[in-house]
């Protein structure tokens, strides 16, 4: 049985509680279960871009990130490799893996199968992408995603209940993530009430990086950056909510080219 990844390495663009000074030692699996037509991992998630690892292989990765001072093992789109990733993560442990686990993931995950990680995953970094089934459905292809993702979001917050910090740096907890998408504030605000409303103590991540990307150009509302405005309403509306921690970026990171990778290259990353 093999799983296929397009790059793994320390990243620094992650939450400064998740990239810290070392970087997190991420793995990007390709392949996806959604078609986000603004995918800014398009490469791999939908042309699937990437080389086929046993899992014997994905397990020494992890023994390498963490060998090489990674503050975490980062899995970036795991739900369709769960079953991989399951028996890769025990193989590490018994091999010496001690760093925590993270999965992050689109929140569109198999309950059962989610529920079969409790105890191997430290820290859950879900999106919450949409508040709105109907949007979903135009922009990722996916039904029911509200409903599922809301469900998931809880299965990981019963797994990981409280947010340990040590450091500077998460050891346990949950990250709600979500990227504001232009002319689609109120479904941020939904978003942003739907997450507060599953638990207060969740931390809340707020990514203003959006660019079109993929196909999003050729969609009218979505084939620009987001404006001052639209930002300046969302963070107005972002401080009403007492979340246990929030983050959120500048305005001006949809400017960065470093959020926006080259997976064709030997490293998509430069910082």
């Amino acid at each position: 049985m093999k799983v296929k990844i397009a790059w793994f390495g320390k990243h620094f663009g992650e939450e400064p509680i998740i990239s810290g000074t070392n970087g997190s030692g991420t793995i990007f699996f390709s392949g996806c279960n959604l078609h986000c037509q603004f995918c800014q991992n398009w490469q791999i998630s939908q042309d699937w871009l990437g080389n086929d690892y046993t899992i014997e292989e994905l397990a020494d990765m992890m023994i390498k990130l963490q060998g090489d001072n990674a503050c975490n093992i980062n899995l970036v789109t795991p739900t369709i490799w769960i079953d991989q990733i399951k028996e890769a993560i025990l193989i590490a442990k018994a091999k010496g893996l001690i760093i925590p686990i993270v999965y992050n993931t689109n929140a569109y995950d198999d309950i059962n199968k989610l529920k079969t990680l409790d105890g191997l995953i430290d820290i859950y970094l879900p999106d919450l992408k949409y508040s709105d089934n109907i949007i979903a459905e135009k922009y990722s292809k996916i039904k029911n995603y509200k409903e599922v993702a809301t469900e998931c979001i809880l299965e990981m917050i019963n797994q990981q209940p409280r947010n340990i910090i040590n450091d500077g740096m998460l050891q346990q907890g949950v990250i709600v993530r979500h990227l504001i998408l232009p002319n689609n504030i109120q479904n941020t605000k939904d978003c942003i009430s739907i997450a507060h409303s599953l638990s207060s103590n969740i931390i809340f991540s707020l990514m203003t990086q959006y660019n079109p990307l993929y196909q999003a150009n050729d969609i009218l509302e979505l084939n620009r950056p987001i404006n001052l405005n639209e930002y300046n309403d969302v963070m107005t509306y972002l401080a009403d909510f007492d979340f246990a921690e929030t983050f959120y970026q500048p305005f001006a990171a949809n400017a960065k080219d470093n959020f926006n990778p080259d997976f064709t290259k030997e490293s998509p990353f430069s910082f």
